[in-house]
């Protein structure tokens, strides 16, 4: 061990590096230990043990490994953290092999010991000194890179900033708001030129600062400012002055009067606040200064002219009138004149109460006094109006106070049918003026709405039945307003409105349902109009989950289904959904549907080319149908098909030549011809290649993103095959961008024969019926191919031909309702919607079409699925087995039998006909089915519902069944 120091200013040597000396130690250590060994004689040899690095310092977020050097036969050691073998949760653990992790909360003695003991030789320790700090708090820069003195606002910009920094000036704790890791600001003053060295600590245990920044102060040039700058001041009356400081953090002043500090009582005197107290007796001169003196720069100032002014003459106060005499319960208005005083303003009392009483009367700031409509123990009361200005001066007015008139309507009740008339008789008594006001629900005269009544009590009904079948009709005492009496009217209902079919038909086809405001719409701007407005109405707003819960989503969309005012917008996109489909059966994330949805909105009444663009390029769709990461060969696995495949089969040609009516193209051997093989997926999933998602704010892009869905995918031009590709008889040159591929695809797939009849019978079939004709796809398809598909100008040819217009339904028409354009036309029917945050979501799952999370790419249900033993389609067929027709029932009866926060619906325009079943069904029939009921059904509801109990039980049950009814489950 003689030969240790020398050893030790070796390895500070600069002439050979670390290395070199660490195997010159542990060289002669051994030697050190074979001496021992020899001189022993024994096998096991003691030797110091020694752990690398000695001294270290490590930020809590970080891990550091150990190494122990132990020149001990055998030489196998155990790890401490303070003397706690391995460690614990609040010292920090270490591994067998020395790996030491930081505890989740640094301890308040932050430096540890970090000890390897011989296992053979307990007493042979080696040990290092750990400080665990929190992360080092850089400070990059701060804004404004130069300040004036006084007060100062500083963003300082840099990296593991956290919500207790603490940021410093010349060492001295600032006030500190806290923005993000990257962002703080402080505030503070600068008192005086020169520089301020700024920084960031973070205190607690394990404390440290970071580095500074320096940022340079010039001096501002000191102002003062006094407001006013002129004042009027009656003599022993006082006046408020206020000085504002610029150009130091030092705002005191030093008030004066005429030069004399703090003034005088000749000339008036001036508090440390400025308040300013005119003198008794007017000085030599009306007119003084009030100045205002800077502290920190006393050549600095700013002063007020004051002009003092004797006071004015004795104020009086008059009151008209001087006395009347009132009935309970009446208003009566008091006029107060106040002269002497340009303050003309005065309180009011009733017996010395301000503003009055219940048990007084009360009277406004505006004398305006309404008498009580019991009477008080005295019946004479005084009125006082005393002046503001010289609280000295008052007058006052006196108050008889009588008992009040009585009124009496005849008859009491009646019962009226609407559109007719009643007369009524209104007796007063107790007063000369027998005079009465009319009113129906407390409406002066009534209204359109709940009836009109003239001043001879003629009541005459109105035409239609109000929200309530009972109305009030009341006889106002013109003396007394407080009194009057009441007589209760009954309505009988009118026969149920009619309904245009036409216009309800329409409805069902360009929304999720009629309600009486859309129905009154299309009655007023016709079919074009109508779609006009609809075409120019914003999206309805999709928000952003703040839990990111996809169910969140699909809460909101059965809301809009059912509320939002872009109802065309709304069907289209949930038909577009049904072609271009996105599942949560993937996406479990709010933020990873949410740019599929909205390039469905946004683009539903664009170009079918550009939707395809967004929906092609959202992260939605790079997720679901893996576009995302998809490379050349060679790289990650090499092209992905599947988004390639389904861009064809679903989303544009299909899998079979069409012609332009829809119907199939054969071969000579009278076979289907197929649109494209395998040959043509693996070209299309080539010209897709080099998609990735979007790099996230403050991420580092890579050659392959993943899962960030806050952007359009990104393209990375070294992970897309450059060759040319061929495909449907057209080829894609070499050498083209990623984004020039993709619109080559686009641009081949839109230009396909198949692509506008394909999509537009997907189209009609999911808006209007389920099997059109060949002439009315064709129709519609030639819109398509001559717009370049602008959907817009589709979905008017869709609404408008002649077979969407037919009202008289055809044999193979209509198209069966699913679940949720099933319900929610029911939810509209009457007058109800989903409420934002409903709890019914999974009710939908239990009949096969849960809100956006449809089963498979070819979404609830096959757009080629056929009508069980028939030759017609019928795609909703498949998701409507007798289990799930039931369900639908069920659902039906839950929404009529239990209301609650989930939803709204109001049967209210019912309640009319709960004891008049002919009506009550007719009423139904032109709600939900347009007066299409066939008169069998009629009957059957009539017998059904008539032995309920109560009216809303017959309401709610011809409307349940009339729901289940293959007439209301069918759209025609």
């Amino acid at each position: 061990m003689t030969h240790s120091p020398s050893l030790t200013g070796c390895w500070n040597s600069p002439r050979h590096g670390t290395s070199y000396w660490i195997a010159l130690w542990r060289a002669w250590l051994a030697l050190t230990l074979l001496v021992s060994a020899s001189t022993t004689g024994s096998a096991q040899v003691a030797g110091a043990i020694a752990v690398y690095p000695e001294k270290s310092s490590l930020e809590y977020t970080s891990t550091q490994q150990f190494t122990a050097y132990v020149p001990i036969s055998p030489n196998t050691i155990t790890w401490s953290v303070n003397d706690v073998i391995g460690g614990n949760a609040s010292l920090g653990t270490i591994s067998p092999t020395g790996f030491y992790t930081p505890p989740a909360v640094i301890p308040a003695a932050n430096v540890l010991t970090i000890k390897a003991r011989s296992t053979a030789y307990p007493s042979s320790v080696g040990s290092a000194t750990l400080t665990v700090t929190k992360k080092y708090p850089w400070l990059w820069s701060a804004s404004p890179a130069s300040l004036k003195t006084g007060n100062f606002s500083v963003s300082f910009n840099g990296s593991n900033f956290a919500p207790d920094s603490v940021g410093t000036a010349n060492g001295v704790d600032l006030a500190t708001t806290y923005y993000s890791p990257t962002k703080l600001v402080v505030t503070g003053a600068a008192a005086a030129a020169g520089n301020i060295v700024f920084a960031v600590r973070q205190p607690g245990p394990g404390a440290v600062t970071g580095n500074t920044v320096t940022v340079p102060v010039t001096a501002v040039a000191v102002a003062v400012a006094v407001a006013p700058t002129t004042s009027n001041v009656i003599l022993g009356n006082g006046q408020t002055f206020t000085a504002t400081v610029t150009g130091t953090a030092n705002a005191a002043v030093t008030w004066s009067v005429n030069g004399v500090n703090g003034g005088s009582s000749t000339t008036g005197t001036v508090s440390p606040a400025g308040i300013y107290t005119a003198p008794a007796v007017m000085p030599a001169s009306s007119t003084v200064t009030v100045r205002a003196t800077s502290v920190a720069s006393p050549a600095t100032y700013a002063q007020a002219t004051v002009t003092l002014i004797t006071p004015p003459p004795p104020v009086t106060v008059a009151i008209a009138p001087p006395a009347v005499t009132l009935q309970l319960g009446i208003t009566q208005s008091f006029v107060a004149t106040v002269t002497g005083s340009a303050n003309t303003a005065v309180t009011w009392t009733v017996n010395g109460v301000a503003g009055g009483s219940s048990a007084l009367g009360t009277i406004t700031s505006a004398g305006l006094y309404k008498a009580p409509t019991v009477m008080p123990a005295s019946a004479t009361l005084t009125l006082r109006a005393t002046s503001v200005v010289n609280p000295s001066s008052y007058a006052q007015a006196t108050v008889t106070l009588i008992p009040p008139v009585t009124v009496a309507v005849n008859p009491t009740t009646a019962t009226i049918a609407l559109g007719t008339a009643k007369a009524f008789v209104a007796t007063v008594g107790n007063s000369a003026n027998t005079s009465v006001t009319w009113s129906v629900n407390g409406v002066n005269g009534g209204s359109v709405a709940l009836g009109l009544i003239n001043a001879a009590g003629v009541y005459v009904a109105p035409t239609a039945m109000p929200a309530s079948s009972t109305v009030t009709v009341r006889a106002t005492s013109v003396a007394n307003p407080a009194v009057f009496a009441n007589a209760m009217v009954t309505l009988t209902p009118p026969p149920p409105p009619t309904v245009s079919l036409s216009n309800a038909r329409f409805l069902e086809q360009s929304s999720f349902g009629p309600t009486d405001a859309s129905l009154a719409e299309v009655q007023q701007l016709g079919f074009a109009g109508y779609l006009q407005k609809q075409f120019s109405l914003p999206a309805s707003v999709i928000p952003v989950p703040a839990d990111n819960w996809v169910g969140a989503l699909q809460q909101w969309q059965l809301y809009n289904f059912t509320v939002a005012p872009d109802q065309l917008r709304q069907r289209v996109v949930f038909a577009l959904s049904q072609i271009l489909v996105i599942s949560a059966n993937k996406q479990i994330y709010a933020d990873a549907m949410l740019p599929w949805m909205r390039a469905l909105s946004q683009n539903a009444f664009g170009t079918y080319k550009d939707l395809l663009r967004e929906v092609s390029k959202s992260p939605s769709m790079g997720k679901y149908l893996d576009l995302a990461n998809s490379m050349k060969p060679g790289l990650g696995g090499g092209a992905n098909e599947n988004f390639a495949r389904e861009l064809m089969q679903l989303f544009t040609i299909g899998l079979w030549e069409l012609n332009q009516d829809g119907t199939l193209k054969f071969d000579g051997n009278g076979e289907a011809i197929p649109t494209y093989n395998q040959a043509t997926v693996a070209q299309v999933a080539l010209a897709l290649t080099g998609w990735t998602y979007a790099t996230a704010p403050g991420a580092t892009p890579q050659a392959a993103n993943y899962d960030y869905f806050g952007a359009p995918m990104e393209t990375r031009p070294q992970n897309h095959a450059t060759s040319s590709k061929t495909f449907l008889g057209a080829t894609i040159p070499a050498n083209q961008s990623v984004d020039q591929d993709m619109e080559s695809v686009l641009t081949i797939l839109m230009n396909h024969p198949n692509t506008a009849p394909f999509i537009c019978t997907r189209l009609i079939r999911s808006l209007v019926v389920s099997n059109p004709t060949p002439g009315y796809v064709q129709r519609v398809a030639n819109v398509f191919t001559a717009t370049g598909g602008n959907l817009q100008a589709v979905v008017t040819a869709i609404l408008m031909d002649a077979e969407a217009r037919n009202d008289t339904p055809t044999v193979n028409g209509g198209r069966l309702k699913d679940p949720i354009l099933h319900v929610s036309s029911f939810m509209r029917a009457l007058g109800g919607h989903y409420n934002p945050g409903e709890q019914l979501t999974y009710l939908y799952g239990y009949m096969a079409q849960y809100p956006l999370n449809p089963n498979s790419v070819f979404s609830w249900f096959s757009p080629m699925y056929r009508v069980p033993k028939s030759p017609l389609f019928g795609p909703e067929f498949q998701i409507y087995s007798p289990t799930e027709a039931t369900l639908r029932g069920n659902f039906f009866q839950y929404l009529l039998s239990s209301p609650g926060g989930d939803f709204v619906l109001d049967l209210t325009p019912f309640q009319a006909y709960g004891n008049d079943m002919p009506g009550l069904v007719e009423a139904v029939n032109q709600r939900m089915l347009y007066g299409r009921m066939p008169a069998g059904m009629k009957q059957a509801l009539i017998t059904a519902a008539t032995p309920g109990y109560d009216a809303k039980t017959r309401i709610e049950t011809v409307i349940y069944l009339t729901a289940l009814s293959g007439q209301y489950a069918i759209q025609y």
